[in-house]
């Protein structure tokens, strides 16, 4: 079965076996983890030196009090606790989002073989 399905995928062309498939969950899952800490750290370290309004920093403690337990805008230690939070925060959400990708994808695909199958069979009772 499995050969099977190998066999059909490896007949198509090089773009559309692309574009079907699967992702890798944990890859996307690192690199929406990584995005989120970098942009984390970067929103901090940009407080930190070039904005020295103190009224901007509370948008950052928001998310010390709602989201990242642990995460201070003020201290360095803060910021690596606030990156872990991200990071992790981040690799669930690409995760997810490759899983349901997956998911849906693969729906489709059993939806338009069966489409194709019946359209197939149409005139199989005429023949009978």
């Amino acid at each position: 079965m499995a050969s099977a399905l190998q066999d059909e995928i490896a007949e198509l062309p090089k773009n559309v076996r692309f574009a079907f498939a699967p992702l890798v969950k944990r890859a996307l899952g690192f690199a929406f983890g990584s995005t989120a800490a970098l942009l984390l750290a970067l929103v901090t370290i940009w407080h930190w030196t070039v904005d020295t309004v103190p009224d901007h920093r509370q948008h950052l403690h928001l998310i010390q009090y709602n989201f990242f337990k642990g995460y201070d805008p003020e201290t360095f230690v803060g910021l690596l606790i606030g990156m872990f939070w991200a990071m992790w925060t981040g690799f669930v959400f690409g995760f997810v989002t490759a899983a349901l990708r997956n998911f849906f994808v693969a729906i489709w695909i059993i939806v338009i073989r069966a489409k194709a199958n019946l359209r197939a069979n149409r005139d199989f009772l005429d023949h009978i």
